[in-house]
Parts: C-alpha cells; structure tokens; sequence
C-alpha cells in the first residue's frame, strides 16, 4: 500500500494516509530511543518525517517502512493483503 501523506502532530506521533484512505495516528515514542533512530530525539529533526510512497522516512538513509504501519492500522495480515492484491489484479 502506498503511503500519500505524513504529518507530525506532536510529540513523537505522527499522523498517516495511505492511498486507500486507510489513516491513523501512530507513536514512534519507542522507536527514537533504538539505533540509528536515537537520532531523531531531536524533536526538530523528528518533525522532518516524511512519505516516500513505501517508507516514513526523515533523510535518505534514515527511514521505517510503511508496510508495517499500515498492518498495524488496518489490523490484517501480510498474507490477507497479498490476497487482496491478487484478487484486485485478477478481476
């Protein structure tokens, strides 16, 4: 699923649409305190997220991909969205 919009909406949460309407507020409070992500304490840099179609991403080399937001939003699996898309490609 492509991701068409990322917002920041406060603290470490961000704000996501993705092309199929599917939308949600998502908290990234665990994430910055891991790895490569403790950079983006730094609420200033935080701020700077944004979609690249497939990933939340806040410079070339620092991104998450979308796929798992959207999962978490929608609350299917990897395999149902497999099915849906072959269904879709199939009619």
């Amino acid at each position: 699923m492509k991701l068409t919009s990322v917002k920041h909406i406060g603290g470490y949460s961000l704000n996501v649409i993705f092309e199929d309407d599917v939308k949600g507020e998502i908290d990234l409070s665990e994430l910055v305190n891991k790895g490569i992500f403790q950079t983006l304490k730094d609420i200033t840099q935080f701020k700077k997220a944004f979609s690249t179609g497939y990933s939340i991403a806040w410079t070339d080399e620092l991104e998450i991909d979308a796929l798992n937001i959207y999962l978490q939003l929608t609350g299917k699996s990897l395999q149902e969205i497999n099915q849906t898309s072959v269904d879709y490609a199939t009619n």
